[in-house]
């Protein structure tokens, strides 16, 4: 395993806090709902059983993705604070990879609802748009905790890293699919002449641009990351500061549009990586990218 600065952990701490706290809000709300069911509570009543499946599905999903964020804020302190090795907390890391597996796969219900033709709903390009994330997510992630399961001190599996690599590549693509398909939808719903009016433009091209950059360097990052090669950690940490990017512009772009309240509707939980990912190239890119 790399030995990571401690400036790097910080960062990475306060992303699982982001994500923690992004997730319960959205945790929160559904549970409120639930008990709003159980107990026949108006509106939540009437929501959820109009949702049916689709709430369920997305309850399920973000329990295991509230569950799966605990076990990876126990594991960072383990094995920063505690000092335990990898091969003892490979289980909880494991656990915590199915379980932010059955978070993506809890969009399913989701996506058929907005494929359906005769769905009050339809949204071809958002059902597309979950489809992706549930394809490039879920089987990676539980496949990697496979891999984890087998990996010892004795014997490092080497296509481990090249899995690793893989599977952030493939979040990577699932963050800008949710972005992207939003702005289909959106454009689907009305026509081109809607991005050319106000600064709509600059959020387009943010979603569609920018974020695809993400991605490439997402790709260079897992041929890296296969190879074992430092060069992996300059190439995450370039990722992961165009994702923050980003994300930092959206929040940014919502304000100028007075559209604040559907911020939480993204991942702007992924703001903190702009300064992981910063951190990663200051630290780790050296001559790579910076000529020093």
């Amino acid at each position: 395993m790399f030995k990571l600065s401690q400036n790097v952990k910080a960062w990475i701490a306060a992303s699982l806090i982001s994500l923690f706290l992004y997730n319960a809000y959205w945790t929160v709300k559904s549970y409120e709902n639930f008990l709003g069911y159980i107990f026949q509570v108006q509106p939540s009543y009437n929501y959820v059983s109009t949702l049916g499946f689709v709430f369920w599905g997305g309850h399920i999903g973000l329990t295991a993705r509230f569950a799966a964020i605990v076990i990876g804020l126990t594991v960072t302190f383990l094995l920063w604070a505690k000092r335990w090795s990898f091969l003892k907390v490979k289980k909880l890391v494991a656990t915590a990879l199915v379980l932010e597996g059955v978070n993506f796969l809890g969009l399913l219900p989701s996506t058929w609802w907005m494929l359906r033709l005769d769905s009050f709903v339809y949204s071809p390009a958002l059902g597309v748009g979950y489809l992706i994330q549930i394809l490039f997510t879920t089987p990676l992630l539980w496949f990697l905790a496979t891999k984890i399961l087998r990996y010892n001190t004795t014997s490092i599996d080497t296509r481990l890293w090249k899995w690793v690599g893989i599977t952030f590549m493939s979040y990577i693509i699932a963050l800008f699919s949710n972005e992207f398909s939003r702005w289909i939808s959106m454009i689907s719903l009305d026509n081109l002449v809607f991005l050319i009016e106000g600064i709509r433009v600059i959020g387009f091209f943010n979603a569609s641009v920018i974020m695809p950059i993400a991605v490439v360097l997402a790709f260079v990052a897992a041929f890296y990351t296969a190879k074992h090669n430092m060069l992996m950690l300059p190439w995450v940490g370039a990722s992961l500061a165009v994702t923050g990017l980003h994300y930092a512009l959206y929040v940014v772009y919502s304000y100028f549009t007075n559209s604040m309240n559907y911020a939480l509707l993204v991942d702007v939980w992924t703001l903190p990586l702009l300064g992981l990912g910063l951190t990663l190239l200051f630290n780790y890119g050296g001559k790579t990218f910076f000529g020093r």
